[in-house]
């Protein structure tokens, strides 16, 4: 029998033991097998092509906007696009929170929930190009 996925929340104290401030309503999700962060890793090192486009090269909110979908999942954080279609069931905060961001700059959002990690060493693979200035 198949469970559901466990939900684990940050709560409590909007501080940590050093007085730092810490994300609040954060939440992880319990991931499906073969879906751990080594998997991830190991799947990028595949050499299976996770960007799914050819060329490298500057996208526009507009052109971002298109790939909006899960199965054509397009993301910009930090000046940077990325095609996490291929993260999605990776993605420690699920599928349902990282399509929050999909088609935009989720770059706010992405601060906001968790500045601390490294998203260009996360989703290297999966860079397209970089947003255009407006």
């Amino acid at each position: 029998m198949a469970s559901s996925p466990q939900v684990a929340s940050s709560t409590g104290s909007n501080n940590n033991s050093a007085g730092q401030q810490k994300p609040v309503g954060r939440n992880k999700i319990a991931l499906q097998p073969g879906h751990s962060p080594m998997d991830w890793a190991r799947l990028k090192d595949s050499g299976k092509d996770l960007k799914g486009v050819t060329e490298f090269r500057e996208y526009t909110l507009e052109e971002i906007a298109k790939h909006n979908k899960p199965d054509d999942c397009w993301v910009a954080i930090q000046g940077f696009v990325y095609n996490v279609t291929a993260y999605l069931d990776f993605h420690p905060g699920g599928r349902k929170q990282l399509m929050r961001a999909a088609g935009k700059d989720g770059t706010e959002m992405f601060k906001k929930m968790h500045s601390w990690v490294n998203a260009p060493h996360i989703l290297d693979k999966c860079c397209i190009g970089m947003l255009a200035k407006k």
